[in-house]
């Protein structure tokens, strides 16, 4: 009986040390997806070549994405500075990016094939 006693103390305050994440930070599956479309983003925004043109594309995508999730840049960069502080939690997040943009390569690694076999290019030719 008195193991269970310190059993059940033990847990208490090892539930209550843990640290709860602020109301205002955006939830980790949150973040995964608004995380995600900003990486497909810069992804894009790299392939144009004018500096100026690119940073005009990027602004105007990053309101629409924020604007999408509800949030802004402010609450999006006071939520990173909270999971950079918290890097499990920051792992946690960039392991369902990193598994969904390979998925998302995939996809279109496939398509790009199917669209190149359709046309005949990189057929060999005996």
């Amino acid at each position: 009986m008195r193991n269970l006693i310190y059993f059940v103390l033990a847990s208490a305050f090892l539930l209550a040390c843990k640290e709860k994440r602020p109301e205002n930070i955006t939830p980790p599956e949150k973040l995964q997806r608004i995380l995600y479309d900003i990486h497909v983003v810069d992804g894009y925004i790299s392939t144009i070549a004018n500096s100026d043109s690119s940073k005009k594309v990027a602004s105007a995508y990053y309101k629409g994405i924020f604007k999408r999730y509800g949030t802004d840049s402010a609450k999006h960069a006071q939520s990173m500075a909270y999971y950079y502080a918290h890097p499990t939690e920051l792992a946690e997040v960039y392991k369902v990016i990193s598994n969904k943009l390979e998925r998302q390569k995939k996809v279109m690694e496939k398509a790009d094939s199917t669209k190149k076999a359709k046309l005949g290019i990189g057929l060999e030719v005996k």
